[in-house]
């Protein structure tokens, strides 16, 4: 008999009493933090499933505590911009053991997930969401130590007003996090990042989802095969590289509590009782092909449920167990050619089989697995002697007929393996597939390997034994092997000096690059409405001369490079700079807009094209000395460095609540200052916010001003106001003495007699607002 739970809500209390099941739940099973995070991350997706936002990317964003933050402050935040929910849906969703989720057709199976993800994280959670058109956003924390110490499992809603209706979206922030999710959390950024594009990679490709962690783009990993019109030959018979999979079955009535398949026309659950039945499809589909390169381990098939893998790079089906043997052991099938590396790879959806609560495996001994794969690999050894061994025909499944034709790595078209006229060249295969990952264009397709296969057929030059290197790698390129130059008729002496060799003007630039320090503080995006959008890197140089493409010693050397990148070369040494006093930056600036006038032929003069850089790309060049500006500037830097604590618990995520107009003017004076710290550094532990300009610090505030209020930064109560006019009207004062003291601080104030009483005012008020730790920093 499935269990009942009651869930009741009010407008001002959501009773979270958890199941008695969820407990012993919560202590057993293990999640990894990446599975928590895809948890969350699941919920998310379910949604843009059934309804993605209009005229929006359907986004997840995570966010991860720094590397150096105190564990005490960190957080975990997960964001999206789904439908959001009401108050009952959110009622059950953070309730205990309660779940909406059918056991087909979700991503989020099991309505734990929830409440497990979060209290493998941490002690703490609050929810936060709002659905367009909602005046509020709903809010709820749940503390399960402190609600089970009072006994109390009913938890307040806070309601806070929003400033734009159409806003939507659901906001998760884990705190108080565990020693070991901290750890690992907090230091292997880049890791979980890729474990969750590769696990969500389909979704990701197919769906336009798009998944951030630390303001990142987690990158779906694309299957580097084989184009679909290749093939090899065997017994006269084509057999392609790429293999689509669709074999539908007969449909059938799924259980949606426990998941268990039953006849059609059934009424009641065989294996629970419940009558929460559904006809539905069942299908296995996909593809399985042939890599482009062969590996040791980077080969296997993908097993995905709903859109998420479950099986990553899976080498089941290359094994085969004697059913007649009671007890016998999988024999490895595949691969088994010398050099021991394999590349049959594939991407197989089985929505309708059973997974385990952890998502990292079906359940194995259920009927559906089982058919699926003797769907893919067949009953018996792929190995066609061990077949007839053991009494049966040969295998012609799909899996079997691939490892029949690509199982030898021999180099040449007849296996589809890149030859360099005398052997394979698998460590360049390899390293083409990285380029393919890296986006570069020249290797999307497979037209690379396979020129190198048939070059190995058919090379141009046969290189005689003689003049091979003994020495030189075993995956020489094949430029390097074919295609070798006829000797010449002009006869030299040995004792005629060589002719000089001029340097090209590629290896020129990378000297200068080599050699040149890149000057931050003017280097970046340069975009003028007219003149289009340039990435530009000005690198430089000071003990080399800089000549242009005649030759001549020029003080800056403009050149473009692939795409909309610009390299701008400044020579320090020149006597512009040495002994006339020129700018070498302001110089940079004019050579800048001289290229954009020259690129889009116009007739602008390049004075007026570097003001309107200035202007736009450039704002915080303006200096406007002002007598208030150091006091401002001083009490400024008292805010951000009681801030950054707090920021230091989440800094990618504060990071990306700060406007993109910040962002820049923040990365902008960091350049300036030229420090010697990695900008990456600085932004994953916090102190990016000592270079935030006043309106991030205010716009920071405004966003979360549960954790800048309360004495935490600012005298002025929050929290415990429950009226929504009085937390505005305690954020909206201290947002607009930040405001007046930051407008004095950059020197934007106009020089009025007002506006600087106003400006001094505001510093003496701010002042007193700050807590007892600013006061005493």
């Amino acid at each position: 008999m499935t269990e009942e739970i009651t869930i009741s809500s009010s407008e001002d209390t959501i009773d979270v009493t958890p199941h008695p099941r969820l407990l012993a739940v919560l202590g057993d099973i293990e999640f990894a933090p990446w599975q928590c995070l895809a948890e969350l991350v699941d919920n998310a997706f379910d949604d843009f499933l059934v309804a993605p936002p209009e005229g929006e990317t359907p986004r997840v964003a995570i966010s991860l505590p720094g590397r150096n933050s105190n564990r005490r402050d960190a957080q975990v935040w997960i964001t999206d911009n789904g439908r959001g929910m009401s108050l009952e849906h959110l009622t059950g969703a953070v309730s205990a053991g309660w779940t909406s989720n059918a056991r087909y057709g979700k991503l989020g199976l099991f309505g734990m997930g929830f409440n497990i993800a979060t209290a493998r994280l941490g002690g703490q959670t609050t929810v936060r969401t709002t659905r367009a058109g909602d005046p509020d956003w709903l809010s709820v924390t749940l503390d399960l130590k402190a609600m089970e110490a009072k006994g109390d499992f009913a938890v307040p809603v806070v309601r806070e007003p929003k400033d734009d209706p159409s806003l939507h979206g659901t906001e998760v922030v884990v705190s108080r996090l565990k020693q070991e999710q901290f750890d690992a959390l907090s230091r292997q950024q880049t890791r979980i990042r890729g474990l969750l594009g590769d696990v969500y990679s389909y979704l990701l490709r197919e769906k336009g989802f798009s998944l951030l962690v630390d303001n990142t783009a987690a990158q779906p990993r694309w299957p580097c095969v084989w184009n679909k019109d290749r093939y090899v030959v065997v017994r006269n018979e084509r057999v392609p590289a790429f293999v689509e999979i669709d074999r539908e079955l007969t449909p059938l009535t799924a259980c949606q509590d426990c998941g268990r398949w039953q006849d059609l026309g059934v009424q009641t659950c065989q294996e629970c009782s419940s009558h929460n039945l559904e006809v539905r499809e069942r299908r296995i589909r996909g593809w399985l092909g042939i890599q482009r390169y062969s590996h040791k381990t980077d080969f296997g098939v993908d097993f995905l449920r709903n859109g998420r893998k479950i099986l990553i790079r899976d080498v089941s089906l290359f094994a085969w167990v004697d059913p007649n043997e009671p007890g016998a052991r999988a024999i490895p099938e595949y691969p088994i050619e010398v050099p021991n590396e394999g590349r049959i790879v594939g991407e197989i959806h089985l929505d309708h089989v059973r997974v385990d609560y952890q998502k990292t495996a079906f359940e194995y001994e259920s009927p559906e697995w089982k058919y699926a794969v003797r769907q893919l690999r067949g009953e018996g050894p792929l190995r066609p002697k061990h077949a007839k061994d053991a009494g049966y025909e040969v295998n012609e499944s799909p899996i079997g007929r691939l490892f029949t034709a690509y199982r030898r790595l021999d180099p040449g078209l007849r296996s589809l393996v890149p030859g360099d006229g005398t052997k394979a060249m698998h460590q360049k295969a390899r390293d083409w597939a990285d380029e393919f990952r890296k986006g570069n264009e020249e290797y999307q397709d497979d037209h690379v390997w396979y020129e190198a296969a048939r070059q190995h057929d058919e090379p141009k030059v046969v290189v005689p034994p003689e003049a091979t290197d003994p020495s030189t790698d075993d995956d020489q390129d094949v430029s390097s092997r074919l295609d070798i130059p006829e000797p010449t008729d002009a006869a030299t002496s040995p004792n005629d000096e060589p002719p000089p060799v001029r340097e090209t003007e590629d290896q020129k630039q990378a000297r200068y690059r080599s050699a040149g320090e890149v000057l931050l503080d003017i280097s970046g995006e340069y975009s003028l409405l007219t003149f289009g959008t340039w990435k530009v890197t000005v690198y430089g140089l000071t003990n080399i001369e800089l000549v242009d493409g005649d030759a001549r010693r020029v003080p800056v050397y403009v050149q473009s490079q692939r795409g909309s990148e610009v390299h701008v070369f400044v020579d320090f040494g020149h006597a512009l700079f040495t002994e006339f006093g020129g700018d070498p930056r302001e110089h940079a600036l004019v050579g800048i807009a001289d290229f954009m006038r020259e690129r889009r032929g116009s007739s602008a003069s390049v004075s007026s094209i570097v003001a309107d850089l200035k202007v736009k790309c450039l704002p915080d060049q303006r200096v406007t000395p002002d007598a208030l500006a150091a006091v401002a500037h001083s009490l400024l830097g008292r805010v951000r460095s009681v801030m950054r604590p707090v920021i230091a618990g989440n800094a990618e995520g504060f990071w990306s609540l700060v406007g993109k107009d910040d962002q820049d003017a923040t990365e902008q004076r960091y350049a300036r200052e030229g420090l010697d710290i990695f900008w990456d550094t600085v932004r994953l532990e916090g102190d990016w916010v000592t270079y935030a300009p006043a309106t991030a610090l205010t716009r920071l505030m405004q966003q979360r001003p549960g954790d800048f209020l309360d004495g935490k930064v600012f005298r002025p109560g929050y929290a415990a106001f429950v009226d929504p006019h009085a937390r505005s009207l305690s954020v909206g004062r201290i947002a607009g003495y930040l405001n007046d003291v930051g407008l004095l601080a950059e020197r934007r104030t106009p020089p009025r007699p007002d506006d600087l009483s106003r400006g001094r005012l505001s510093c003496r008020l701010l002042e007193s607002e700050l807590s007892e730790a600013a006061l005493d920093d």
